[in-house]
């Protein structure tokens, strides 16, 4: 009997323990383990600009020649641009696509010192702080 007790305890505690799972919150770095206090877990702006530009540097590439696009708008997101100045903001990547992207070689990096250089001159952004 106290066999069978104790198997079914462990059998109970195996499905507890197997139903657990860490929930991790992207923006703010914060997980179960952590509680919020692993400040290596966040990014500032400028990586998280980099970091999106890096991994969806193609889509962006697609997105800016169209000016317009779902990576456009996201980029346009962490950029801070506001709704209403977001068509402004992909007719100036259009625009300025052979500037971004001079080749194909260009990097994240390359076309995101480009395009901040583009958004201080245009009247239209030229008083917001876009990467720096």
């Amino acid at each position: 009997m106290k066999r069978l007790l104790n198997a079914a305890l462990i059998a109970a505690l195996g499905f507890w323990v197997g139903a657990c799972t860490i929930v991790t919150d992207p923006s703010s770095g914060s997980n179960a383990t952590t509680g919020g206090s692993d400040k290596s877990g966040f990014l500032d702006r400028q990586q998280q600009i980099a970091e999106f530009a890096s991994v969806n540097l193609d889509r962006l590439r697609n997105d800016m020649a169209a000016g317009q696009g779902e990576y456009l708008v996201s980029l346009a997101t962490l950029l801070n641009v506001e709704p209403g100045h977001q068509p402004a903001f992909f007719a100036l990547t259009r625009d300025q696509f052979a500037e971004l992207f001079p080749d194909d070689r260009t990097t994240a990096a390359e076309m995101l010192a480009v395009l901040d250089r583009a958004m201080r001159a245009d009247p239209r952004f030229g008083q917001r702080l876009t990467l720096n």
